[in-house]
């Protein structure tokens, strides 16, 4: 199992040049947190892995600006789904961060 990574600006020559396309089993397209996340689930099945990216580095995208903020719904309207999905996804997050001993503080609105 093998994780590469190559910027899609010489993706095509590398990998038509050398064959390595050829033993490519999965390409995940983004090396963000759902990208690699993606990627590392297909890796520990023994596939052998691509990730694209056009960024020159990994993660350097969307996911380097995450606020670091658990989002409690207040902004949705209150019987939307998308509130009861915040709510909800809050609340599983804080188990996840408390079962595993990660450190987060419940601080409110602030």
């Amino acid at each position: 199992m093998a994780l590469k990574t190559c910027r899609l600006k010489r993706l095509s020559h590398r990998l038509l040049s050398t064959g390595a396309a050829d033993h490519m089993e999965a390409v995940v397209i983004g090396s963000g947190v759902i990208g690699l996340a993606i990627a590392k689930t297909l890796a520990e099945a023994r596939k052998e892995v691509l990730i694209l990216d056009r960024a020159s580095s990994i993660g350097s995208e969307t996911s380097s600006r995450n606020s670091e903020v658990i989002h409690a719904g207040l902004y949705y309207p209150q019987s939307s789904l998308k509130a009861k999905l915040c709510v909800d996804s809050k609340n599983l997050l804080y188990e996840y961060c408390e079962s595993r001993n990660i450190p987060h503080k419940r601080c409110g609105k602030l």
